[in-house]
Parts: C-alpha cells; structure tokens; sequence
C-alpha cells in the first residue's frame, strides 16, 4: 500500500500496514446528531460558498489544494503541505473572485495544518464542529478541487478514528468517502454541515482509504496569537537558512511515508546520495537501490538505479525449467525541500501497466510517471 497527499504537486504527496494499527476512538457518541438525516444537497449548499481553491508556483512547477473559510474578514484553513514550498499563490473563492496573494498567520507542522489570510470583508464561512465528538460509521461528506475541479462534492462514512499511522503523536479520522490529488486542505463535513476534520492524505493502492486531521487541532491553533508572514518567510521557517546537514542532528536515517522503507542520506559537497536499505535476503542476493543528487539552487536532481534478481519458468510439466536472472532499472529523482524532520520530493515510477519481464531483466516500459515521496527521520 502506498499513502500520498491529496495534493496535485508533481513535488509531493506515503505507506503503512494500517491492519496492524489499534482502532482508537477518538469521542463518544452524539445521539442527538446521530438522530439526524444525512441531506447532502442541503449540507453542500451550506459548505460550499467557504470552499476555496488555492494555487501557486514552486521553483519547478505548479500545484493546487483546497481550503475553507472560517472567519468573515478572511481567514482560511488549510494544509501546510498545500502551500509550504510556494513562491507566488492565490486563492479563488467559490464565487469566482480571485485574491492574488496571501499571509500566513500560523501553522503545525507536526499536524500539516494552517491558517492563511486574504483581504476579505463579509465571506461566507462554514462553521467548525467538535471531532470528540465524531463517531465511526457516521455519514460524511468532502468538498474540494481534485485536479483543480473546484467545489466537486464526494460521500462516505467515517471509517475509523486511529493513532496517526506514523507515529506524529496525534489523532486521524479515516473514511472511505472520496478523495483526489487537489483535495488536501478541504473540510470533511458532518451531518450539521460543521468542519469535523481537513483532508490530507490517502493510502495508495487500497480503494477509498483516505485520512483527515481532526478539526479540534484547528481550534488549538486558531487559538495560538496571530503573527502574519510571507511565503517567503515560511519557507525560511519550514527549512532553515543553514546547511541542515552541518547539524549533528541531521538524521542519517528516514522512513519513507510512500513506500515504508528505511533510506539513508550522506552528503558530499553539492552531492547527496541516497541509498535503500533492503531486507537481507536481497542485499546476499546482491540487490542494490542507489541515487546520486547533484544540488542546482534550492533542489537536487539526479539518478537512481535499482538491481535485484528474479526467477521465470520454461517449459511445461516435466519438462519446467526454473531460472534465475538479474533485473536492472534506472528512475529520475528530485528532493524539493530539506529539513531536519522533513525531507519531500518526486521520483519516475514505471507505469501501473508496466509490468517485469524476468527473462529480460527490465520491465515492459521503462520509469516515466512522476509519483511523489515524504521521508521523515526513522
């Protein structure tokens, strides 16, 4: 299984066994709303004027979230992810009317969530529920722009509320109600039409397992006092104006929250190389995945290359031969953003149709689909 961010960045976007992960109720039950029926028409219409659509540039490239208004003078939630590496962005209102610039006025990293300000006088707002409240099972509904289709409305129930599957220290709900790549940032509703949670990542590979942080973690921030700052400033505060790597306490180690594997990352000069760690069986096999990351500005680029064995049969019945051969690949990789608690980037995959041919050691059609990774420190 694969998690990433719901977040078209050819940048961004994650993995985890979530069967083996304890289901935590996060509240206890709501009769009162639970008495209620679930009119989805109705609950969009009273959601979807605060619904906006942020967008921006990267150094590299474009990307797209969601975000949702809380406060009639402008204020709007988000996810940091949606907006943390942007150089310019704006947000368009569900009206139409388009704000070309922002302020950010706090945000978590920890939790991927944030608050950012527009010049806005009388916005709709929707109003913010309590997630102590929520109860599995109960009805949902998501509003936001996946792949930039703006106020789109999907629907589902809240699957389970668990510890954050990577060890964040905090609580997610997860539901089975759709989400896409443009969806991060936006509100996950309940059946009073109030924020109970923001969407921000999904599992890949599993059919609808998408996660929202509960809202109740936006309470405590909007909370914390206000300081408004720049993308620019933001982006010096996510990542530091020093080489993180002269820190002793720049870990050698990270997780990857895409594919569950541990990497190790050295530095020599304007050179990084990464190299995943692979389970013993393959390393005695000889199996390797290496890259090497040449920094240009504030990214580095480069190449990686894979080797592993693999086994086909020739022949039929008694006549079945079993052999063995080497398998090689190589993929493009770029980290877009540096920290001591996060590292982000993108990397070429093969293609979902794209199968291996054992007998020739390559697969059917070489990596060539952008998929983005997070890796935080083991």
């Amino acid at each position: 299984m694969r998690r990433e961010w719901i977040t078209p960045f050819l940048r961004v976007p994650l993995v985890a066994v979530l069967a083996l992960l304890p289901l935590t109720v996060l509240a206890q039950s709501n009769p009162q709303g639970a008495a209620q029926s679930f009119d989805s028409a109705e609950i969009t219409k009273k959601v979807a004027p605060a619904v906006v659509l942020i967008k921006g540039t990267t150094d590299t490239t474009e990307g797209l979230g969601t975000g949702f208004i809380i406060s009639i003078d402008g204020k709007i939630a988000t996810n940091l992810h949606v907006i943390g590496s942007f150089r310019h962005a704006g947000v368009e209102l569900a009206s139409g009317e388009k704000f070309d610039s922002f302020t950010v006025l706090a945000f978590d990293p920890r939790r991927d969530i944030a608050i950012i300000k527009i010049p806005g006088f009388d916005l709709p707002t929707v109003p913010l529920g309590n997630s102590n409240n929520v109860q599995v099972g109960e009805p949902v509904l998501v509003v936001g722009s996946p792949l930039g289709l703006q106020g789109s409305v999907t629907t589902g129930v809240i699957s389970s509320i668990r510890d954050d599957p990577f060890g964040g220290g905090f609580k997610v709900l997860q539901t089975d109600a759709p989400s896409n790549p443009g969806n991060s940032g936006g509100p996950l509703v309940n059946r009073q039409a109030q924020v109970i949670g923001i969407i921000t990542f999904k599992i890949r590979g599993g059919e609808n397992i998408n996660f929202a942080i509960p809202i109740n973690y936006l309470h405590g921030l909007m909370d914390s006092p206000p300081s408004a700052i720049t993308l620019d400033d933001l982006r010096s505060k996510l990542s530091g104006t020093s080489d993180v790597f002269k820190s002793d306490a720049f870990p050698s180690h990270w997780k990857s929250l895409t594919s569950g594997t541990t990497k190790i990352v050295r530095r020599d000069g304007d050179r990084l190389y990464v190299e995943t760690v692979l389970p013993d069986a393959q390393k005695n096999a000889g199996c390797f995945n290496m890259s090497d990351l040449q920094q240009k500005g504030d990214t580095f680029s480069g190449t990686g290359r894979t080797s592993c064995v693999c086994q086909y049969t020739k022949g039929l019945g008694a006549y079945a031969r079993t052999y063995t051969n080497t398998f090689t690949g190589q993929y493009e990789i770029e980290i877009t953003k540096l920290s001591p608690t996060r590292i982000e980037g993108r990397t070429t995959v093969p293609p979902k149709d794209s199968k291996l041919d054992c007998k020739k050691g390559a697969y059917s059609k070489p990596s060539s689909e952008w998929e983005a990774f997070v890796w935080i420190p083991e």
